[in-house]
């Protein structure tokens, strides 16, 4: 009997020894093609970190887009422009981004800022500027304002900041007010409702494009919140996750700063919070005279703005904290709840 059961036994043994074996390289195959997969990822992963790492850029980096000196900070001019014809500029900031001491500060410029017209003399608004001669005379004019030479420009279209909102998965943030626009024609371009939203490209566009009695200088207050917010968002990312993030956005944007030098600079600053960015409006004041509109300028304080750019190459020490809380005190956007 225990012989016919051996027997019985090894009869069998071949079949689910061929049917174990044919299993068995089918997973092998799918062990050797997943390896091959994270091996073609960590190499390229590697390859970026090495060319963006502070310590081994690769040969092939910007050179251009590095500071002369520690206290020297890299002036970066950063516009939005409409789908208009000419094109109108909507938003205009200059980062001063200093790698070496990991300090980041952020100038917001109204748009109705008043500056003198570089073809007849008269005085006009700043977003004038750009339909008149584009980024180049922009950057001109921005280099008189502040003094310094603003080397490096990004700039914005509609598309590109779509783009930035589809990659980002949209942005959840409290909305402080409803907010309407309609085009010429009647249509309604957006409708964001007051409260906690997650918003899309087109309603995160109309949030920073909107504008109403309160004017220029409470849009301008707007753009700096959803710059604070979306930077908050992309911090609770890993810093190579940003990295690839900024290196494939960055193909959407018009800047002479190479694309591997922004994935860098994302990277280096992957663990500096939001409250550790210095964000400042120029500091100005509205003007009494009105233009055709029955819109008042913004009139800039040429010695305050010297003293600001004084705290973003240490010239002069960086605003104290009571000034810092007096200033989010005049931000109507601080009184808002925060997501």
């Amino acid at each position: 009997m225990k012989r016919d059961r051996k027997k019985r036994r090894r009869s069998v043994h071949p079949r689910v020894i061929g049917q174990r074996r044919r299993l068995w390289k089918r997973i092998a195959l799918g062990v050797v093609i997943l390896l091959v997969i994270l091996g073609i990822i960590i190499i390229r992963l590697g390859a970026s970190f090495s060319a963006f790492s502070t310590n081994e850029r690769g040969a092939n980096s910007t050179k251009a887009f590095s500071q002369i000196s520690p206290d020297v900070p890299l002036y970066v001019l950063i516009v939005g422009v409409d789908k208009e014809q000419p094109k109108q500029t909507n938003f205009i900031a200059v980062a001063a981004v200093n790698e070496e001491k990991q300090q980041l500060d952020f100038i917001m410029l109204p748009d109705n800022t008043k500056v003198e017209s570089r073809q007849e003399k008269k005085s006009e608004y700043l977003r004038d500027i750009y339909p008149q001669g584009g980024i180049s005379l922009l950057k001109a004019v921005v280099e008189d304002i502040f003094h310094i030479p603003v080397p490096f420009y990004a700039i914005c279209t509609p598309d590109a900041f779509f783009k930035l909102m589809d990659m980002n998965g949209g942005l959840r943030m409290y909305v402080e007010r409803g907010m309407y626009h309609g085009d010429r024609k009647g249509k309604t371009e957006f409708n964001i409702y007051q409260g906690y939203q997650r918003l899309n490209g087109e309603n995160a566009l109309g949030y920073v494009r909107y504008i109403n009695d309160e004017g220029e200088l409470a849009r301008t207050l707007r753009q700096e919140r959803f710059v604070k917010q979306l930077y908050h968002n992309r911090q609770q990312h890993w810093g190579i996750t940003n990295m690839v993030f900024m290196y494939r956005f960055w193909h959407y944007v018009q800047s002479n700063i190479k694309t591997k030098d922004i994935a860098h600079l994302a990277y280096s600053f992957a663990d500096m919070p939001v409250n550790k960015i210095n964000f400042y409006i120029l500091p100005g004041e509205m003007g009494n005279a009105l233009d055709a509109s029955n819109r008042s300028y913004w009139v800039f304080d040429p010695v305050e703005v010297q003293k600001l750019i004084g705290t973003t190459n240490h010239a002069i020490a960086p605003a104290s904290a009571s000034d810092k809380k007096t200033e989010q005190k005049n931000d109507p956007s601080s009184e808002t709840k925060k997501n």
